[in-house]
């Protein structure tokens, strides 16, 4: 990705010093066609900033999307873990208080067994 980027800077920066080279030669005020050269000169220099710039912007806009994506990724893992855990706890509270419920009815039971009734 910083390759291209780079790659891209270099172009931007080998079409602005064309362009800085093609206006010093150009041929002395008063000959005809200049302006219309030169314009066509930063036409091109502009398109080229403009590709560059809508580059790096799309390169930094990829970048800060695979951060915000990894960010949430690790979030809803830490959530489910959480979640997990939880219901784990719940469903041993739940075994437990089920026993302590049963056991007056078992030593009961138990009683009644004992005493033959």
């Amino acid at each position: 990705m910083k390759k291209k980027l780079v790659a891209t800077l270099g172009l931007a920066s080998a079409i602005a010093i064309g362009s800085a080279s093609i206006v010093i030669a150009a041929p002395p005020a008063g000959a005809t066609g200049h302006g219309e050269a030169v314009s066509a000169v930063a036409k091109a220099a502009a398109f080229a900033a403009g590709q560059t710039h809508g580059a790096a912007v799309s390169a930094i806009a990829k970048e800060h999307g695979a951060l915000v994506s990894a960010a949430a990724k690790a979030q809803g893992a830490e959530k489910s873990a959480a979640g997990k855990a939880r219901g784990a706890e719940a469903a041993a509270n739940g075994a437990a208080n089920s026993a302590d419920a049963a056991e007056p009815g078992q030593l009961k039971a138990a009683a009644t067994r004992a005493s033959g009734d």
